[in-house]
Parts: structure tokens; C-alpha cells; sequence
């Protein structure tokens, strides 16, 4: 019988995790908690994390974010983002756009023309997610965009035998969406222009790991737990609905929304109940993993330590 583990993931929860002022706004209880944890620094992104819970070998190979998207092994995602000039660097942003669908299948038929020469068609999937369907899997090497919002771009464009012409035609993504009628629309309406696709995700699924149990409304999510033939479930409120199994749990944290409220909810939904379980010996180990953070591990010894 596989022991009962829980893995808790909080995609965006960075800020409020590692920034040391953050920290000291943490409930007294939250403090208590992680003090007894082993901590594990670890940079990586939310979909890196997910991957690497799902794979076999508990590493995952490259990022195939397109064909989880519903793309081939030939796909890239082809995400809009706006590009911003500062001195002598370009910044992304590919975070709160605001773009609406209209918008997105307006820019996507604009931009298809270039798109010929490389065989490939763009698809709309949602208004800020895309898909680029290839004939052939590139020669490239594409940098993700998970954990690159709000920084230079310079030393992550495309790599490899075909990188010149990926980066030829980013550049004329961008000077075709330079005050296209669409983006004088968006800037009138004071939002920031769509200015540039970002390329991202190729690769294929390695064997993926099955789990009694996968909770938290995410796309990639379900359909690794779909790949998987893992139990999953869009929405599950608390620990008490999963005791007992070994399950993942996706608990979206919402940067703009009152940060106090939402660590006050994941204290009484999820961790204090985790908490009482590890020092009853109803679950064996608890992992806490802040993406472009790090993993606190506790375990039913961690957490009857008295000098923590």
C-alpha cells in the first residue's frame, strides 16, 4: 500500500512565501507550522513542479505544455504577450492582459500569413493561450515563459540550428502588430498593446505516473491527470475530502485578492487538518510547494519537535 502523502502546490504564492516583510504578516499558526519543516530551496516554475509529480522517473523531460494543450508532438504554444522596451532590453508580459477572445482570434488571423512559410497554423484556444500547429517538430530550443513576467528576454530567445529563423520571424510578429488597428484599440482603451507571440512548450509526454487522487481547477492539471488514469477532481474544498489517500492538490493563490483571508483558508482548510493528521499518524508526509520558491516537507517526527 503506497503511503498517504500529500502534495500541496501554490502557483503564485511566491510573494508571499519569500519575500521577508510577507512573511512577517503570516499567522502565528503558519509560522508554527513551516518552522518545523525542512525547507528545500527550488526556483522552478509551477509547471516544472507539476510535471516532476507526475513523471516516473521524477523528472520530467522538457515542458510539453502544447501537447497537453491538445497539440501534437510537432505543437508549440504560441502565447500573445507585450513586449516592453527598457533601455536596451525588451521585457515580457504575458500576465493580466486583459486580451478578450474577439481580440485574440482578430490578432491570430493578422499574424497567420507569417506563419505560412513555416507550414504552420495558429489556434485559439483561450483568449491568452494559443497553439501553433507544425508540420515538422522545429530544430529550436524555446525558453518557457513560467516565471519570466516582468523580466528581460535577451538570453531566452530560441536556441538551436533554426534559431535564426524563429527569431526573424518574431521580429516580424512585431513589426506587423506595431499599430495594427487592433493594439491603437487596446492602448485608446488603456491597455497595454499585444505586440508578440512568445514560443514555448515542444516536446512529448514521457510514462506519467498514476495518483488515487488529483484535485484543483487547472487545464494542464486535469489533463495530466487524465493522461495518467489518475482520480481527479475539478474542485475540492478541504483536507477532510482527501484524507487518507495519496493525492496532489492545486490551491491557486490570488496575488491582487486579500492575502490574509486566503492564508487564514488554507490554514483551516488544508493545513492544520494536514498537520493534526501527521502528528496522528494518518499521513506520513506533507509537501508544500511554493513555485520560483521552494518545498517545506514535514513528516509525523517534524512535527512533534519541540525546540521548533
Amino acid at each position: 500500500m503506497a503511503k498517504r502523502h500529500l502534495s500541496l502546490i501554490l502557483p503564485d504564492a511566491a510573494a508571499v512565501f519569500a519575500n521577508e516583510l510577507n512573511r512577517a504578516l503570516w499567522p502565528d499558526a503558519l509560522h508554527k507550522i513551516l518552522n518545523k519543516a525542512r525547507f528545500q530551496p527550488d526556483s522552478r516554475a509551477y509547471y516544472p513542479h507539476l510535471l516532476a509529480l507526475f513523471s516516473e522517473s521524477n523528472q520530467a523531460a522538457g515542458l510539453p505544455i502544447a501537447q497537453l494543450r491538445g497539440g501534437s508532438i510537432n505543437s508549440l504554444c504560441a502565447d500573445p504577450c507585450y513586449l516592453h522596451p527598457d533601455r536596451d532590453q525588451l521585457l515580457l508580459f504575458y500576465r493580466d492582459l486583459d486580451i478578450t477572445l474577439e481580440e485574440a482570434h482578430a490578432f491570430a488571423n493578422r499574424i497567420q500569413p507569417l506563419l505560412e512559410k513555416f507550414q504552420g497554423r495558429l489556434q485559439v484556444i483561450s483568449a491568452e493561450e494559443w497553439l501553433l500547429d507544425l508540420s515538422d517538430s522545429p530544430e529550436v530550443n524555446f525558453s518557457p515563459k513560467e516565471g519570466l513576467n516582468g523580466l528581460p528576454v535577451s538570453d531566452k530567445l530560441p536556441q538551436g540550428a533554426q534559431a535564426n529563423d524563429w527569431i526573424r520571424l518574431w521580429n516580424e510578429i512585431q513589426m506587423l502588430l506595431f499599430e495594427c488597428p487592433e493594439n491603437q484599440a487596446r492602448e485608446q482603451a488603456g491597455k497595454v498593446p499585444i505586440n508578440s507571440l512568445w514560443f514555448w512548450g515542444q516536446g512529448s509526454l514521457q510514462a506519467l505516473r498514476s495518483w488515487p487522487n488529483v484535485s484543483g481547477d487547472d487545464k494542464v492539471l486535469a489533463k495530466l491527470a487524465s493522461e495518467s488514469d489518475s482520480v481527479y477532481h475539478a474542485v475540492v474544498s478541504a483536507y477532510q475530502e482527501i484524507a487518507g489517500k495519496q493525492a496532489i492538490h492545486m490551491l491557486k493563490f490570488e496575488v491582487e485578492q486579500d492575502w490574509q483571508k486566503q492564508l487564514d483558508d488554507l490554514l483551516d482548510n488544508w493545513l492544520l487538518p494536514a498537520f493534526q493528521a501527521l502528528r496522528r499518524g494518518q499521513l506520513k508526509e506533507l509537501d508544500i510547494i511554493i513555485p520560483e520558491w521552494g518545498r517545506y516537507r514535514l513528516t509525523p517526527l517534524k512535527s512533534w519537535q519541540l525546540w521548533k
